[in-house]
């Protein structure tokens, strides 16, 4: 079967500091439908910026579309094109996945796939082909005679080595997150699922609560392969790189032992690497460049809101931690929770310019469908708006009884204002002009991007 698999555009308010990635879940899905004969290809609309109505959907007999919330008005239009012309089509992603009916409500969709995607979808080309009963297909949401029907969830996927590396070949070379000195990064991941169930995260619904790993020999394979073909620099997007400590010694030592010059970025919770300052060193010395933080919040009573399960001080010392070893804290945070005050928020402001990530991204809090947070807001009829193009981190899209919609967007942009142009930034400027000057130069990009976020919210 020809299958065309598509990732929707969506709106970029952090210019260079937004992590703009090559989406690994069609590379996957991609890979296991051609490790079956069929013919894929992909268009990734976020860095090839094509005219819907230019897409030769016609050529495929299925169209697949991936979406998160943000991006979903654009895959319902990419949808209903590819309808138009008589071509069916299938969804997936966080939010068909948790909303799966409104892709049918919105007639953009014949069928939806829920939760992990990779062998649903190659059973529904299989079915689809032989003219099979779609009640085969677990996972699967389709209409029969008029009526939704949902077939038993899908199993995750306990042997993740059984997958094939992502058909990254299928996408573009460029556009996607480099290195500040501008060196290409390739994406992987290693794990799947996330023990933890922050309240406004939707992560462990969609993975699991269980932490699925890939053998490390495998994930070595992959890194290998990847080093042929010109890469150096590498982000594990695993939701947690480093839970396991033992994990993570391991595969520092293999970095060791294979005298590998590598350097690596990935995402880590706080209380882990407070808890193994030894890990850390050691992640440094095997090439750990840049690690990101889920910081959130500078107002324990916000975290423990929020779920975090971890301190303020944890994050101070887990950022100290990281500073000292020479890795980039890359920190993020989120306001707007529904106890804060205008107070609170500018404390967290305060804290995160005392803390000197060396990039910084505040948001909105946002309820995204599948998440705790949603589900609690949508039950008590808070929520203002679905327009889900205005779920993007810049809107406030919940009743919040402290805070109106005006004053938390002035404190996001003020967030941004203070924190980029802080007058500590002033002699990291000059000293890095003096000593480096690839260094020099990623500050003044950092401080760039950090007005033109504030510019581009004063608009939005």
């Amino acid at each position: 079967m020809r299958v065309l698999l598509i990732n929707p555009p969506a709106k970029n308010y952090y210019g260079e500091l937004g992590l703009n990635l090559l989406p690994l879940g069609l590379g996957y899905l991609a890979a296991v439908l051609q490790r079956e004969g069929h013919s894929v290809d992909a268009i990734d609309l976020q860095v090839q910026p094509i005219p819907v109505e230019d897409i030769p959907f016609s050529r495929y007999d299925l169209v697949g579309i991936s979406s998160d919330t943000p991006r979903f008005n654009r895959a319902v239009e990419i949808g209903r094109a590819a309808r138009a012309r008589g071509v069916p089509v299938v969804m997936g992603g966080y939010h068909p996945t948790f909303l799966d009916a409104e892709p049918f409500e919105r007639e953009a969709a014949d069928f939806v796939i829920r939760g992990e995607g990779e062998y649903s979808l190659l059973r529904l080309v299989e079915v689809l082909e032989k003219g099979s009963d779609l009640g085969q297909v677990r996972g699967l949401t389709y209409r029969e005679n008029g009526t939704l029907r949902r077939n038993p969830p899908a199993y995750l996927i306990e042997n993740l080595d059984e997958l094939p590396f992502p058909a990254r070949e299928l996408f573009p070379k460029t556009g996607y997150l480099s290195t500040f000195d501008g060196r290409p990064m390739a994406t992987l991941v290693t794990s799947r699922g996330c023990p933890y169930d922050c309240y406004f995260c939707a992560a462990t619904r969609f993975a699991g609560v269980r932490w699925r790993t890939r053998d490390l020999s495998n994930v070595f394979d992959e890194l290998e392969m990847l080093q042929r073909q010109g890469y150096s620099s590498f982000l594990f997007v695993d939701d947690n790189f480093t839970l396991s400590y033992r994990r993570t010694m391991d595969f520092c030592s293999e970095v060791f032992a294979r005298h590998w010059d590598i350097r690596w970025w990935c995402f880590s919770r706080v209380d882990v690497l407070v808890k193994h300052p030894d890990m850390v060193r050691q992640m440094a010395l095997a090439g750990a460049s840049s690690v990101f933080l889920g910081l959130e919040s500078g107002n324990q009573a916000t975290l423990d809101h929020y779920q975090k399960k971890i301190t303020v001080e944890q994050q101070r010392e887990a950022v100290r931690l990281l500073k000292r070893h020479g890795i980039r804290v890359y920190g993020s945070f989120i306001i707007g929770e529904m106890h804060e005050t205008p107070k609170m928020i500018r404390q967290t402001i305060r804290f995160a310019r005392r803390l000197k990530p060396e990039t910084c991204q505040f948001s909105l809090l946002t309820p995204y469908p599948g998440s705790r947070l949603f589900q609690q807001l949508d039950s008590l009829k808070q929520l203002i708006t679905k327009n889900w193009d205005l779920y993007d981190g810049a809107h406030l899209v919940f009743k919040n009884p402290n805070i109106s919609a005006k004053e938390l967007q002035r404190l996001l942009r003020q967030a941004y204002l203070k924190f980029y142009l802080r007058a500590s930034n002033i002699p990291a400027v000059v000293i890095e002009f003096l000593k480096d000057p690839v260094e020099f130069r990623e500050i003044v990009r950092q401080i760039k991007a950090g007005v033109d976020i504030f510019r581009r919210l004063k608009t939005a």
